[in-house]
């Protein structure tokens, strides 16, 4: 898996049922490249550069970020290392396991 087929599968593996409710916007810096996560109306789309007034961002390398989605790092432990840096973290939370990064 790489990034760009965790960002393109979202749209196709979050039920609109589970989004019910959900209006954010979490911008991902990826050290070079930026992605973002918009969710309105119970849809959910990617797209390249940053969204307008984010709820959350994340700054994570690709590498970092691609281990935590395949689950060979723990994000906890990324956060505490410096590795996964987040600006709201308690957002965040209601968000992760959405966006399959817990």
């Amino acid at each position: 898996m790489t990034l760009n087929d965790y960002f393109d599968s979202l749209s196709r593996k979050v039920k609109p049922e589970d989004l019910a409710g959900i209006d954010t916007r979490i911008n991902f810096d990826l050290k070079g490249r930026q992605m973002h996560v918009t969710v309105k109306d119970q849809q959910i789309e990617t797209g390249e550069g940053p969204a307008d007034d984010p709820e959350v961002n994340i700054t994570v390398k690709e590498d970092d970020l691609l281990s935590i989605i395949q689950g060979n790092t723990n994000p906890m432990m990324a956060m505490m290392t410096g590795k996964l840096k987040i600006s709201n973290p308690g957002a965040m939370m209601k968000y992760a396991k959405l966006l399959g990064l817990m």
